[in-house]
């Protein structure tokens, strides 16, 4: 009787533990409960009930308040300060593209890749770049003429470091092994002089996001545009930027004299933008030719698609190509 007492009583603390972790467990699948309950009972709220107005409210103002702070932090009310400076100049070994300006950005950091340039903090975070004076983008196409996409700019160094420019030509060798999905990585660097010039020079805060690459288009380069014009100058005119993301600011530059050098061989804008002569507005701020564009000959009723889409390039004037003598 003694043994079996004894056995019963060490086995108490093992019966103890087993019960209050079953009691642990019933919480936590009572606390999982409860949260799954809660977001059950959100979703069937109606959608215009009060809680959910007040909820949309706030994540519309939180949202709106971060996207105005970034805009600040690009600049949106940085006054624009041009200056005459100088150009350096310099040989400029690059990648020629013909695409939307936004592209140069991750141009850049192809480049950077190249050069085995790894923007990463002490910690192995992801670091801001820092490749102002030696990566540089030069824009050929700045009148509004040309249709978006089809607008033509380099991007490469200007540096008298021959292992970085012997780097950049080395991956030339493995750029036939890239298709055009691996887009700017096909595309081969060409080493060219740019000349040292007298330049309007500016300088403007950039944070490498979309409202710094709004402002560029619609800020920055309108008021270059208009300096350089101020100067005497007219006709096609080349725009160059250098930027900092780890200081959070780029410079620009027009040059005042020499523009035809660079456009390193390529036409100038006037002789480049001759082929878009009978695209619409619509169709240079959209980067599309509706022309090149159809639907099946198919329809509702006796109504075909293809005639509608006709009626409405029309009413809106963006084809060239059609006579208006067609009939619906």
């Amino acid at each position: 009787q003694q043994h079996t007492l004894r056995t019963s009583r060490r086995s108490l603390p093992t019966n103890h533990n087993i019960i209050r972790t079953k009691l642990i467990r019933r919480r936590i699948t009572t606390s999982s409960n409860m949260s799954l309950n809660y977001h059950e009972l959100t979703m069937n709220e109606p959608r215009d009930s009060p809680a959910r107005r007040k909820q949309h409210l706030v994540i519309c103002t939180v949202m709106g308040v971060m996207f105005f702070t970034s805009g600040i932090s690009a600049g949106v009310f940085h006054p624009m300060s041009i200056d005459k400076g100088e150009f350096p100049g310099g040989e400029f070994t690059h990648k020629f593209l013909t695409r939307d300006y936004a592209a140069s950005s991750g141009t850049q950091r192809a480049i950077e890749a190249d050069l085995d340039i790894e923007n990463t903090d002490e910690n192995g975070w992801q670091a801001p770049s820092d490749s102002a004076d030696l990566l540089f983008s030069v824009f050929l196409d700045n009148d509004g003429s040309i249709p978006g996409g089809m607008t033509r700019f380099a991007a490469g160094i200007i540096t008298d470091d021959k292992e970085k420019k012997r780097k950049l030509l080395d991956a030339n060798s493995k750029a036939e092994e890239f298709t055009e999905k691996d887009y700017p990585k096909n595309v081969k660097y060409e080493v060219v002089h740019l000349p040292k010039v007298n330049a309007a020079v500016a300088l403007h805060p950039t944070t490498g996001g979309i409202w710094s690459a709004l402002l560029q288009q619609y800020k920055i380069f309108p008021a270059l545009k208009k300096y350089y014009e101020k100067q005497g100058e007219s006709g096609s005119f080349v725009m160059i930027s250098t930027c900092s993301e780890k200081q959070g600011m780029c410079m620009y530059y027009v040059p005042l004299s020499e523009k035809e050098v660079f456009y390193m061989g390529n036409q100038l804008t006037e002789e480049y933008g001759a082929q878009f002569g009978d695209v619409s507005s619509v169709e240079k701020f959209l980067g599309f030719n509706f022309d090149d564009f159809s639907l099946p000959s198919v329809g509702i009723g006796g109504t075909k698609f293809a005639n509608v889409f006709k009626g409405l390039k029309k009413l809106l004037g963006i084809s060239g190509k059609t006579s208006g003598k067609e009939e619906l």
